[in-house]
């Protein structure tokens, strides 16, 4: 692909990406004030996290394979408008249940973005310059923090939380306009062509009945199920912690929604020069690598949770926390990318957000639980321990570059 048309379109995809990922983060400085209005607790609150991550775990299984057939972007567009409906359906939420609702609709969205777009990352860079790539994902990521996130804060403190819904749908629609299927580079090269006679709703079908197989597979091969258990732990790490921290801040330090949204963006500053570090030093010193020495770094900063006493700990805390979580993010998502074929990439892709995404479900409620019996310190333990999980995991996966094609 050209060099100007390739850039616009890795635009597009970091732009869908921030969209997906602030929708995310932004529940956990407004979570107080959710679980106000909805006169719920917070432990409750966090079931709606959980609705959205199952289902974006199922839908991904779903569109990971066909995004390999038809192309990436005729989802990722859908996905925009869908997302557009469920910000709708979060504005007029009355009661706890419809926002629930609107965050399974979310779900539905945010599983098709991050499938897609970590899988067309992967398509249009090779494996020897995907960390730094990724690292923009990662960057992305945590740009949601820095910028969006406390935005989100600033405008719930004035506004209320509803408008934060309100642009979020106005810029999908935005997004729905500019994101153009004939841009993208599909994956059919590597994938047979359909059958003559054969119905779009068949291939589909056909598709789908291969890839459960596939899928099959994947959990049986030592390489991909390694994979897959890595994304557990990493996700799992980050899960209790990104939503519980603002419930933590606001009980223990007393901070405002204001506050707690500069805690999050100092944090995330951090965390884009992790991320965009930890990618280009993967590169460089390999994937595997980075992604066990940062996790072991994070584990032991987390460990020292009981340190932090005063407002001060808890910017050092949470920007060295930021950091070190970044650095992985990178190669991570390089490494994952090219451990199944090709053709296959979001289809394996589609399944590691999936697993990811019942991670975070069930970490949230184990955090939920030892958040309100045992306070963050408990949250913040058990992330170092699945960190801790994530560096050796890292370390038994063989470097794509001498691993067996299956």
């Amino acid at each position: 692909m050209p060099t100007r048309p390739r850039i616009w379109l890795f635009i597009l995809l970091l732009s869908i990406f921030l969209l997906g990922l602030t929708d995310v983060q932004i529940i956990a400085p407004i979570l107080p004030k959710l679980a106000e209005d909805f006169s719920v607790s917070t432990a409750v609150m966090g079931t709606a996290v959980s609705a959205y991550a199952i289902a974006a775990a199922v839908w991904a299984l779903v569109v990971g394979p066909l995004s390999d057939r038809i192309g990436r972007l005729i989802f990722l567009r859908t996905a925009a408008l869908v997302f557009t409906g469920a910000a709708a359906v979060a504005y007029f939420s009355l009661q706890f249940e419809h926002y629930v609702a609107a965050r399974v609709l979310a779900g539905l969205a945010g599983g098709t973005i991050s499938a897609c777009v970590i899988a067309q990352v992967a398509d249009l860079f090779d494996y020897s310059a995907r960390g730094r790539a990724m690292g923009w994902l990662g960057a992305i990521y945590f740009i949601a923090a820095v910028i969006a996130v406390p935005l989100g804060a600033w405008i719930t403190s004035i506004l209320g939380w509803r408008a934060v819904y309100l642009l979020l749908g106005v810029l999908a629609l935005v997004l729905v306009a500019l994101i153009r299927p004939v841009l993208l580079p599909t994956g059919r090269s590597h994938t047979p062509r359909n059958n003559p006679g054969t119905s779009s709703a068949q291939h589909a079908t056909n598709t789908l009945r291969q890839q459960a197989q596939n899928y099959l597979r994947y959990l049986t091969r030592r390489t991909t199920s390694y994979g897959l258990l890595l994304a557990v732990m990493v996700s799992a790490t980050v899960a209790g912690l990104v939503t519980y921290l603002g419930a933590w801040l606001a009980s223990v330090f007393g901070m405002s929604v204001a506050t707690i949204g500069l805690v999050f963006m100092v944090t995330g500053g951090a965390s884009v020069v992790g991320a965009l570090g930890g990618g280009w030093s993967a590169d460089r010193l390999g994937k595997r690598r980075m992604i066990a020495l940062s996790s072991i770094i994070l584990a032991a900063i987390l460990f020292l949770v009981s340190a932090v006493q005063n407002h001060t700990g808890v910017f050092i805390f949470c920007a060295t926390g930021g950091l070190a979580m970044a650095l992985r993010e990178g190669p991570f998502q390089a490494l994952i990318s090219e451990l199944a074929p090709v053709s296959e990439r979001g289809a394996y892709i589609a399944l590691r957000n999936a697993t990811s995404q019942l991670a975070i479900a069930t970490a949230v409620a184990i955090c939920g639980f030892l958040f309100e019996r045992f306070g963050f310190h408990a949250v913040a333990y058990f992330a170092a321990g699945c960190s801790v999980a994530a560096s050796g995991l890292a370390l038994w996966i063989s470097e794509p570059s001498r691993r067996d094609e299956p």
